[in-house]
Order: C-alpha cells, then structure tokens, then sequence
C-alpha cells in the first residue's frame, strides 16, 4: 500500500538542506537604572540630575539667545563659497529665463505640444 511509504515520515517543520543547526532567539535583557561601569567611566565629565538625565550648562533659552546676540551660527569657507555659487548661478540661469508667470508657462508648453506631429498624440481608449 502507499500509505506505508509515509508511515516514518515524522510530523512538525521542514528540514532544509544545508540549514544547519536550529538557533534559538536569544531574549533580551532589560535595562537596568544604573549605568554599567564602562559607561560610567565614559560619561564622567557631565553631571547628572537626580533623574537621571544630563544636566544642561544653560537652559536652552538662553543658549538661543546667546545665538541671537553673536549674530547666529558662523558659516564655515566652504559654506560661504557654496552660497555664493548657488547665487550667481541663480541669478544667471533667471537672466537667461527671465521670470514667467505660471500662466505664461502652460502658454509656451501648449504651444510647443501642438507643433508636434500627430505621433505622439495620447490614442482613445474605449468606446466614444
């Protein structure tokens, strides 16, 4: 009979070829409150709060006020330079252009559409 062809044949998953061994999920561990030895050693120069969290120097009010007052972040050379290039090609590519209304636009594209051949007009599809 054919069902004694199956008779040996075990229940439960697949086994592939070459899968090895099965690996079981390593679980993980929560964290604990306090900080680990190596990184306490890391973190020595910063005090913390009771809570926990680093201690801020100044609040951050008045680090953006100190901001403010210096006249803002102080870009680097290459930043400056960057500027400036991304200016003059601006100014370049809108002398070239010139500056178009929206509506002048869709004037132009219609007008270079219908001076194509019927080529590349869309086909109906569907009845109508």
């Amino acid at each position: 009979m054919p069902s004694s062809d199956y008779a040996s044949a075990g229940g439960g998953a697949l086994k592939l070829k070459g899968a090895g061994i099965d690996k079981k999920k390593k679980k993980k561990k929560p964290k604990t409150a306090e900080p680990t030895a190596e990184a306490s050693t890391k973190v020595k120069s910063r005090s913390k709060s009771p809570s926990g969290t680093p201690r801020r120097s100044i609040s951050p009010d008045a680090a953006e006020q100190a901001i403010k007052e210096d006249g803002g972040r102080k870009k680097t050379e290459a930043e400056k330079r960057h500027e400036e290039m991304r200016r003059k090609r601006l100014e370049d590519r809108l002398k070239k252009e010139g500056v178009k209304t929206h509506k002048e636009k869709v004037e132009e594209l219609n007008k270079y559409l219908s001076g194509l051949s019927e080529h590349h007009d869309m086909p109906k599809i569907g009845p109508g």
